[in-house]
C-alpha cells in the first residue's frame, strides 16, 4: 500500500499516512487522516524522500511562510502537496494559485499588523485623548453623549444619489442574467461576532456564493473571523486580525479607524470592479478608501443596532449620536445602499438618504442546499431522529432570541403536545431565550415529543429541517415604537421544502407568505395559490389553532407546500437576490418580488 509522508514543521511530528482515497481528492475535502509516526526527523523526510507526496499538518487556519516554502520546492520537484487541519478533518490540495493566495494573504495581514502597530501610537493616542475626555464628562454628569460627526470626513465628490449606470459598466448581460466582468471585494468586519451558524452566518455565506456565481473571476471575501462555509464553496478569505474583541461604542470606531490603512492596501492589491460590504457599526472605511479609489460601493444594511440595543438591550448606546453620523456617511458615499426591508429603507431615508439609492431587496435561500428528500432518504433521517412515520413534525430554526418569538413558541408547545400526541418537535439553534422552551417543556412533561439538536453546522441544519411536515415562524415582535424590520433567512429556507407553514402576519412576513390562508377561513374556501397560514402576532391562542389545523389536514399543508416553494423559486433565491441588485445599479425596472409586492 503507498504511503504519503506526514509533516508537521510547527510540532516537528513526521510520520506516514494511506495514500488510499488521495486520488479522489480536488480541492478541499473532510477525511480524518490518522498519521504513523516515523523515527526521521522533518530535514531528513524532506531529504531522503524527495519523491514523495507530502502532507502538511497545520495548526494554525492558513499555512506558515515555512510551511508555503515547503509546499512551493515539493510542487517544483513534481511532487502532490495536500494540507491537513485535524482540528476540522478537512484535506486540501495545494496548487501554485492557492499559494499565490496564501502569500498574498499573508502579505495583506503583515500590511495590516504594521499599520496597526504604527497607528496606535499616534491614531489610537488620539482617540484615547478625545474619548478619555468625554468618558470622563459622562461619568460625571450622568451621560451626556458626543454628538459630533466623526473626524476625517471629507467627499471627493458629490454623493450620489441614485445609482450610476455608467459606474457599473464591468456588468454584461449572459443567458438572460447579468455578469460581473472582473473581481469583486465583499467585506464584513464584524470583528466581535464570531459566528459558526445561523441566520446571519447563512446570509453571508450565501449571498457571497450567489455574487461569485454571478461574476467572472472568483469573490475575495475580507473578514474579520473565519466562515467553514465559504471554504465549502471555495471562496477565498482574508481574515484581518482585530486589535481588541471589545465591542463598546468606543472600540467600535477605534478599531474601524484601524482598518483603513489595510482596506486601502488591498484596493490597491486586489484592484477589484467593485466592493459590496455588509455595513458594520461604527466603521465607514470601507466606504471611504472606495470613494477615494473611485471604486463603486454597495452598503448593505440590515438594521439598526442602535434600535436593536434600546429596544432588547434596554438602553440606548453611548455617543449614539456619532455612531449614527459614521453610518450616515457609509450610506452617503455609498452608489447603493441595499435593505432587506421596507421599515429599513424607512429608516435611511429619515436620515436625509435619497430613497432612489436604495433597493428594498428582501433575503433569500440557496435551494441547492434547502430542498426536499426524496422519500426513501427522507424516511430514514426521521428514523434517524427518532419520529415514527404517523408522526407529524412541527420545526422551528433560528437564533431563540428577543424578537424571534419565542416566548409564544414555548406557551405553545406544551398546548399542541397534549392536544395530538403525534405532533413532535424538532427544535435547531439557541440563544437567549432557549430556556423558555425547555422550561415549558419539562413543567409539561412533554420532553419525549420534543427533539432539541441545539447548535449544528449550517450544512447539518439544512439535512435536519428536511425531516419537518409544518414549519413555525412566530416573530411577534416589533422595535418599540418601530415596525419590525427583519427579513428572517429562516422564513425563506423554511419555504424551499414543500411543507406547511404558519407565520406571523407581521410586515414583511405577512407580505412574503401571501397569498395565505386565514384561522378565519377554516372550513371554507381557501385559495388554490395560498402558501402560507397567517395569525397574529403575539398570539399563542392562534398559533396553536394554526398548528392543530395543519397537523389534521395533511392535504393543505401540502397544497400550501408546493406553493410556497414555488414562490421560493421564482422570486427568492439568493441568485435573484443579485440579479436584482445588478438590475437596479443598471436602471432597469425590477421584476419578481419587486413587481408584485403589494399585489399578492
Amino acid at each position: 500500500m503507498q504511503q504519503i509522508a506526514y509533516l508537521n514543521l510547527e510540532t516537528g511530528f513526521v510520520g506516514t499516512v494511506s495514500a488510499v482515497g488521495f486520488e479522489r481528492f480536488s480541492e478541499r475535502h473532510y477525511a480524518a487522516l490518522k498519521p504513523q509516526s516515523d523515527a526521521t526527523t522533518v530535514a531528513e523526510q524532506l531529504k531522503t524522500a524527495p519523491d514523495r507526496d507530502i502532507v502538511l499538518g497545520l495548526s494554525a487556519g492558513l499555512p506558515t511562510p515555512e510551511e508555503i516554502a515547503v509546499s512551493a520546492k515539493a510542487l517544483e520537484a513534481n511532487r502532490k502537496v495536500y494540507l491537513h487541519w485535524p482540528a476540522e478533518d478537512a484535506v486540501e490540495v495545494v496548487t501554485a494559485e492557492r499559494l499565490l493566495s496564501f502569500r498574498r494573504h499573508h502579505r495583506v495581514v503583515n500590511l495590516f499588523r504594521v499599520w496597526a502597530a504604527l497607528r496606535l501610537d499616534i491614531a489610537n493616542f488620539k482617540a484615547r485623548v478625545r474619548y478619555g475626555a468625554q468618558r470622563i464628562r459622562n461619568r460625571l454628569t450622568g451621560g451626556l453623549r458626543i454628538a459630533s460627526a466623526p473626524i476625517g470626513r471629507q467627499l471627493l465628490t458629490p454623493t450620489p444619489t441614485v445609482p450610476d449606470a455608467t459606474r457599473f459598466g464591468f456588468l454584461k448581460p449572459q443567458g438572460g442574467q447579468y455578469r460581473a466582468e472582473g473581481r469583486g471585494l465583499y467585506f464584513r468586519l464584524d470583528y466581535w461576532a464570531k459566528l459558526k451558524g445561523g441566520g446571519s452566518y447563512g446570509h453571508t455565506c450565501y449571498q457571497v456564493k450567489a455574487l461569485n456565481k454571478a461574476s467572472g473571476e472568483p469573490i475575495h471575501c475580507v473578514l474579520a473571523s473565519h466562515y467553514a462555509l465559504l471554504d465549502d464553496f471555495g471562496v477565498h478569505q482574508i481574515v484581518i486580525p482585530s486589535r481588541t474583541h471589545l465591542a463598546d461604542e468606543y472600540s467600535l470606531v477605534e478599531n474601524g479607524e484601524a482598518y483603513a490603512g489595510v482596506v486601502e492596501e488591498m484596493l490597491k492589491l486586489y484592484k477589484p470592479q467593485f466592493v459590496f460590504e455588509r455595513l458594520v457599526l461604527g466603521n465607514a472605511v470601507v466606504a471611504r478608501a472606495c470613494r477615494r479609489a473611485g471604486i463603486p460601493y454597495i452598503a448593505e444594511f440590515n438594521g439598526s443596532e442602535l434600535t436593536m440595543s434600546k429596544v432588547f438591550g434596554g438602553r440606548e448606546m453611548n455617543n449614539a449620536a456619532a455612531l449614527q453620523a459614521i453610518e450616515k456617511e457609509a450610506f452617503d458615499l455609498a452608489d447603493i445602499v441595499s435593505v432587506v426591508s421596507e421599515p429599513v429603507k424607512d429608516a435611511v431615508t429619515a436620515l436625509g438618504i435619497p430613497a432612489t439609492k436604495i433597493l428594498v431587496n428582501p433575503n433569500g435561500v440557496d435551494l441547492e442546499a434547502y430542498h426536499p428528500l426524496p422519500a426513501a432518504e427522507r424516511a430514514a433521517l426521521r428514523a434517524e431522529l427518532g419520529f415514527a412515520p404517523e408522526d407529524v413534525v412541527l420545526g422551528f430554526c433560528g437564533t431563540f432570541g428577543g424578537w424571534h418569538g419565542i416566548e409564544v413558541l414555548a406557551e405553545a408547545m406544551p398546548e399542541i403536545c397534549k392536544a395530538r400526541p403525534n405532533a413532535k418537535f424538532l427544535l435547531i439553534g439557541d440563544g437567549g431565550f432557549k430556556h423558555l422552551v425547555t422550561d415549558a417543556v419539562d413543567r409539561a412533561g412533554v420532553g419525549a415529543q420534543v427533539k432539541d439538536m441545539g447548535l449544528v453546522a449550517q450544512t447539518e441544519a439544512a439535512r435536519l429541517l428536511a425531516a419537518c411536515d409544518i414549519f413555525l415562524s412566530p416573530h411577534s415582535k416589533n422595535m418599540g415604537d418601530k415596525p419590525f424590520f427583519g427579513s428572517p433567512t429562516k422564513l425563506f429556507e423554511y419555504m424551499a421544502y414543500g411543507a406547511g407553514i404558519v407565520c406571523s402576519d407581521l410586515v414583511q412576513l405577512g407580505e412574503v407568505m401571501r397569498p395565505a390562508a386565514m384561522l378565519a377561513d377554516r372550513g371554507g374556501v381557501i385559495r388554490e395559490d395560498a402558501r402560507s397560514v397567517l395569525i397574529e402576532p403575539a398570539s399563542t391562542p392562534s398559533l396553536v389553532d394554526a398548528s392543530l389545523w395543519l397537523i389534521d389536514d395533511p392535504a393543505l399543508r401540502a397544497r400550501l407546500g408546493r406553493n410556497a416553494m414555488k414562490a421560493a423559486a421564482e422570486y427568492y433565491t439568493w441568485d435573484a437576490h443579485v440579479q436584482s441588485l445588478w438590475r437596479f445599479a443598471l436602471g432597469e425596472e425590477l421584476g419578481g418580488y419587486h413587481k408584485d409586492r403589494g399585489q399578492l
